[in-house]
């Protein structure tokens, strides 16, 4: 009987090892990033916006490589309110890389581009990378201090962008002297 027991203690502890092991790699995943699709429920600023993923969780995605005025900045509004126009299909798909200190996946949004003829479809291709359209019609800076951890080619393109978004002076790019948000975020109001 004894022997019983302890084959036992040993198939437990084993399954406990395995248990164990099996949710340090789910975290190690995590941290690692990852991928989920869902639909767009709200869009909180310039550049973040809530997400229902397909099990129904609610999730904050917080976009990446770039950042957008603050709520209560100047073209605050109309940066939340570009992002709203874009993700007027409502689907996405989410290619994270991290969660950030409040919890949100930072990470590259893709959607329907809004003119594209099968917009609402579920066959749609998500041609569209959030972030970078902001960049594109001058509502975010591209985020130089976050730049190294992508890659080249989109690196490439989100500078022109932003060059091309200044020297055509549309979104944020009419004001003669933008405050960026990192500044504005650090008390400084000009």
């Amino acid at each position: 009987m004894s022997m019983l027991i302890r084959s036992i203690s040993r198939r437990r502890g084993f399954a406990l090892l395995l248990a164990f092991l099996g949710a340090l790699a789910c975290a190690n995943a995590d941290a690692r990033g990852g991928r989920f699709k869902g639909e767009i429920r709200s869009v909180d600023d310039g550049d973040s916006l809530r997400v229902r993923d397909r099990s129904g969780n609610i999730r904050q995605v917080r976009l990446a490589f770039i950042d957008a005025p603050e709520h209560d900045q100047p073209w605050g509004a109309e940066a939340r309110e570009n992002l709203k126009r874009l993700v007027v299909g409502g689907a996405v798909t989410v290619d994270w890389r991290e969660r950030d200190r409040y919890g949100r996946y930072v990470g590259v949004a893709w959607v329907s581009s809004p003119d594209m003829p099968c917009l609402g479809r579920a066959d749609c291709p998500h041609n569209l990378d959030l972030g970078h359209a902001q960049v594109a019609s001058g509502f975010a800076w591209r985020y130089r201090a976050y730049a190294k951890h992508q890659d080249p080619q989109a690196q490439g393109q989100y500078e022109f962008s932003e060059q091309e978004a200044r020297r055509r002076r549309i979104g944020l790019w009419r004001d003669p002297s933008p405050i960026p948000p990192w500044v504005w975020r650090s008390g400084w109001r000009g």
